[in-house]
């Protein structure tokens, strides 16, 4: 047994004074916030909250969504984070799904929950941040009248520390189990793969949404006694503006938010060099992007591959592995996912679980201490997944005579047309790396000859213009010709969830209805 998020604490023993977080003119010290946190988590704990109770949280990015998070930590208590962009239905099965007892949420969303709220009858409790309606409890009430001592909370490492739904892509989302364990692990692994560098003189810049996956790097750096800025919103002369001002050195982009700002015209315009660190993941970025990224920032950008069954960092691409001789390799490497992390176990199998040959795309199947604990309330779905300890991921990859592993794409999102499979991915590279296209999302559509043809939807550069015929000839000519779009569709914007990914299932929709797929 161990203390509940003990580790948070040592930046108020070692950094009390110094300035923990910035936010819209918001200056908090590791004093000032670790108190708030204690007396949040001595609050839950009063309301009657036990050890492995579960709270959803609905909260924008904020000082408040790191209180939250940390002083669920130190209660035992395991967090559900709801995603600000999930429908309705999506958050009611979430809530009762994962038998929540209480409910956190900024005062933008509680009209969104009192609409839901009659149908979600386990919830016995609403903190709101805000102005508190009804039978509510208010935040800053809460944190008022609790006690500004640690919490003297026990846990176990195989307790719960979270559990995240998957984005159900594959019919209801699925609730991740997180443990302690997994969670001190990514924690560990973290620093001594990529984040020894980090420092209290760090300044760490805060947009992708701190309730999920960019709150582990807030957190290292937190610990560090570095300082965090926070935004709610992602805005390129925004962040621009702000690296130059504040002078930061490390910042976390979805490929999304790295496009956009290297396509800023104004982007060359600021002075960036106080950047030592940009880190990124959870979707592709097209090679040419990286380059005019690196061209831009330096190179100082760090990938890092995970997945919510087994968190970040699995695989990881450093600065260092672009230092090569070798331009082809170099070039080859900017798509590259990397190499496995330290203490991570990777194989890359065929459909009977052997070891496919060095070049030769299979399943990534994944061992240690960050996959999860299993499905919430869901064994057969655990079983399939994980096999002999080991994590069947369901991404296609394969791997170069240097070790890097490049992802190849979903299972799930494989085309099948005339027998023949193809990637999207492979195909999104290649029309992505036409210079008047921004993004570019491959999809199936039904077809009465082939059963599925490709079809590319592209979102142009500002200002550029291509042809679909020149899309498809640019396909033609790089790839095998059944690989290429028989058809292409200009937009101005792909649907993406809130971690930036492109929801291929939302544009698939759109072209399959009243057609069956049958993958």
């Amino acid at each position: 047994m161990i203390r509940a998020g003990s580790m948070l604490s040592w930046p108020d023993e070692h950094y009390p004074n110094k300035i923990a977080i910035k936010f819209e003119g918001q200056v908090m010290t590791f004093r000032q916030i670790n108190e708030r946190i204690n007396r949040l988590a001595n609050g839950l704990v009063n309301i009657g909250l036990k050890r492995g109770d579960r709270v959803a949280t609905l909260m924008y990015n904020s000082p408040r969504a790191i209180e939250v998070r940390f002083a669920l930590m130190k209660a035992g208590l395991c967090m559900v984070p709801i995603n600000i962009r999930q429908s309705t239905e999506e958050t009611i099965y979430i809530v009762n799904h994962s038998e929540t007892n209480l409910v956190i949420l900024d005062q933008d969303y509680m009209q969104s929950w009192e609409r839901i709220q009659g149908d979600c009858p386990r919830v016995y409790t609403v903190i709101v941040a805000g102005d508190a309606i009804g039978p509510n409890l208010n935040y800053e009430e809460v944190i008022r009248t609790s006690y500004p001592h640690e919490p003297e909370v026990m846990v176990s490492l195989d307790d719960l520390e979270r559990i995240a739904y998957t984005s159900g892509t594959t019919g209801r989302p699925k609730g991740v189990m997180k443990t302690i364990g997994n969670d001190l692990a990514r924690l560990r692994n973290d620093f001594l793969n990529q984040d020894y560098l980090t420092s209290s003189k760090d300044i760490m810049l805060n947009v992708a949404p701190l309730t999920h996956a960019a709150r582990e790097l807030f957190r290292k750096h937190y610990i560090k006694g570095a300082c965090n800025l926070i935004f709610r919103r992602f805005n390129e002369e925004e962040i621009l503006r702000a690296i130059q001002e504040e002078h930061v050195t490390a910042a976390m982009f979805v490929p999304t938010m790295i496009v956009r700002l290297i396509l800023h015209p104004k982007v060359r315009a600021y002075d960036l060099t106080s950047l030592r660190r940009i880190y990124y993941g959870t979707s592709p970025i097209a090679a040419d992007k990286l380059m005019l990224a690196n061209e831009i920032f330096g190179n100082i950008l760090r990938q890092s591959y995970g997945l919510t069954e087994a968190t970040q960092p699995v695989l990881l691409l450093f600065p260092d592995d672009f230092e090569t001789g070798d331009e082809e390799k170099k070039a080859r490497r900017l798509i590259s996912a990397g190499k496995p992390a330290l203490g991570i176990e990777v194989r890359i199998v065929n459909e009977h679980g052997e070891e496919v040959p060095q070049g030769e795309a299979g399943e990534i199947l994944i061992r240690g201490e960050n996959v999860m604990k299993g499905y919430w309330r869901d064994p057969d779905a655990t079983k399939e997944i994980l096999k002999d300890d080991w994590l069947h991921t369901g991404d296609v990859a394969k791997r170069d005579e240097d070790g890097f592993i490049y992802i190849v794409d979903r299972k799930k999102e494989m085309i099948i047309s005339g027998g023949f499979n193809i990637y999207p991915r492979e195909v999104e590279q290649v029309i992505e790396s036409h210079p008047a296209v921004a993004e570019a999302s491959v999809i199936g559509i039904p077809d009465p000859t082939w059963g599925e043809a490709v079809k590319a939807v592209v979102v142009l550069k500002p200002g550029a213009q291509v042809t679909e015929e020149e899309i498809i000839g640019l396909c033609k000519a790089k790839i095998a010709s059944y690989k290429k779009p028989r058809s292409v569709d200009f937009i101005k914007e792909l649907p993406k969830n809130f971690q930036g990914k492109v929801m291929r299932r939302t544009l698939r929709d759109q072209y399959w209805h009243g057609h069956e797929r049958k993958v």
